[in-house]
């Protein structure tokens, strides 16, 4: 359960995002409101040409966006830039608009959580420095990265196709 604050900062959020995966507005409306489950959210950090993605090394999710758990008192956005810092040692501006919202589960006995995914643009060329154990890399958005949420891959790839136009 979130803080009033983190609850209303997720459904403005979730209102403006530029996409929400299929049946997500619905299992927000019937089960994540009278519920607020923990909020996650990621960045998707962008090359300047959008060719590129920042990802790190979780340890049994693949290559993913920076991100993980939105902490009590936290407002999704300021839990995404926070998770980025800490995961990458690079603090940016996101942008405005969320790019994804979805309903994540990433074991079979946990029930889904909402997470809300922002972006960004960084130069490749930023020195990173990733948590110990977890090493952050760029990759080709349009490449076969292995990542937890096979679907994300393609969502992110064309957001990034949309943006570069």
């Amino acid at each position: 359960m979130h803080d009033k604050f983190g609850v209303e900062a997720a459904i403005r959020d979730v209102s403006v995002a530029h996409m929400t995966e299929d049946g997500l507005l619905t299992w927000f409306r019937t089960e994540w409101l009278l519920d607020p489950r923990p909020l996650a959210a990621d960045v998707w950090v962008f090359s300047p040409d959008f060719q590129r993605i920042l990802v790190v090394q979780h340890r049994w999710r693949g290559l993913v966006p920076p991100g993980g758990r939105v902490e009590l008192g936290e407002t999704p956005r300021e839990g995404a830039v926070r998770e980025l810092a800490e995961e990458t040692g690079i603090e940016l501006l996101i942008a405005d608009r969320p790019a994804f919202a979805a309903a994540r589960s990433h074991r079979s006995d946990w029930s889904a959580t909402l997470n809300l995914s922002y972006w960004a643009i960084a130069d490749p060329a930023t020195e990173l420095l990733p948590e110990e154990g977890q090493p952050a890399q760029w990759v080709d958005v349009r490449s076969d990265w292995r990542t937890f949420h096979k679907p994300d891959a393609a969502v992110i790839a064309r957001f990034a196709e949309q943006q570069s136009r």
